[in-house]
């Protein structure tokens, strides 16, 4: 069965940008009888304000978003996450990384040539090494053929503070849950053949990748937590902002009239969802949504 799923971070509440995601993940799920999950992706918790994830989880429910199964809460899954990086240790495709930031601007890793572990009371992150070059290139379910020219061999599993990386938390709960396309931002596409190599480290073949565009703010800001993007629920009714990202979707959008609830408005989207008219380039926020 066809199965996606929305994963916010709650470093900050649901804004237009997120909304959007959501909304074209939601109907590229429902408009094919599939299922969309919802993850919280809260590890890395310095960036996760106390009290931001019952504020997301409130947005959803405002916004008549549903759901399948139960919600899946990363911080609450560590242990996982240790068992699939030490998985990836025994197959060859992590090691011990001693390297920081600053010596790496000078001197290439060759962390993965060590046989042994570190010294007691060494420093180290665990990284990922694909055994063949990550190509750059892949198939996208909306942008077709996409080459991001990105050539990382090396990605971080888990961080020197001990924080399990997005990549890898990102990989090993999509191929757990069943995920067999990815519907997500295009600010995630360089990012993509490095995850397309974790999947296959960890024995899949992999899931598809639908990237949406982004809202923008300007023209070289998207629309983010980081650069302030407020509360889509707390500036607008939430019918509206439902039928501005719709419209921003490239969506038919006549049919909404001002006496509709979002329920309604999900209802009747799903029949209408054409993902040919979606638009494949990003563009500027609708006014009013920042």
């Amino acid at each position: 069965m066809y199965t996606t799923r929305f994963a916010p971070t709650p470093s900050g509440p649901l804004h237009f940008g997120s909304l959007v995601t959501l909304l074209g993940a939601w109907l590229r799920a429902r408009s094919q009888g599939g299922r969309i999950l919802l993850r919280i992706e809260d590890l890395d918790t310095p960036r996760c304000p106390p009290g931001m994830t019952k504020r997301v989880l409130s947005d959803l429910k405002t916004l008549a978003f549903d759901f399948d199964g139960p919600t899946l809460f990363q911080s609450a899954r560590i242990e996982f996450y240790e068992s699939e990086i030490q998985r990836l240790i025994k197959t060859g495709f992590a090691f011990a990384c001693t390297c920081t930031r600053e010596s790496l601007k000078h001197t290439p890793c060759r962390c993965f040539e060590r046989h042994k572990a570190p010294a007691d009371g060494s420093v180290f992150s665990i990284r990922f090494k694909a055994k063949d070059p990550i190509s750059g290139i892949f198939d996208d379910g909306l942008l077709g053929p996409v080459n991001t020219l990105d050539r990382y061999d090396f990605i971080t599993l888990k961080r020197s503070d001990g924080i399990i990386s997005y990549n890898l938390a990102c990989v090993a709960d999509d191929l757990e849950t069943g995920v067999t396309e990815v519907v997500r931002g295009q600010d995630l596409i360089n990012v993509t053949p490095r995850q397309i190599a974790l999947s296959r480290a960890l024995g899949s073949g992999g899931f598809s990748y639908l990237h949406l565009p982004l809202a923008m703010r300007d023209r070289d800001l998207k629309l983010s937590k980081q650069n302030h993007a407020r509360a889509i629920t707390g500036i607008m009714a939430p019918g509206t902002a439902l039928a501005l990202a719709l419209s921003f979707l490239g969506q038919e959008c006549s049919w909404i009239t001002s006496g509709m609830t979002c329920q309604e408005i999900l209802s009747r989207s799903i029949d209408v969802f054409d993902l040919s008219r979606v638009p494949k380039n990003s563009a500027p926020a609708p006014a009013g949504t920042f």
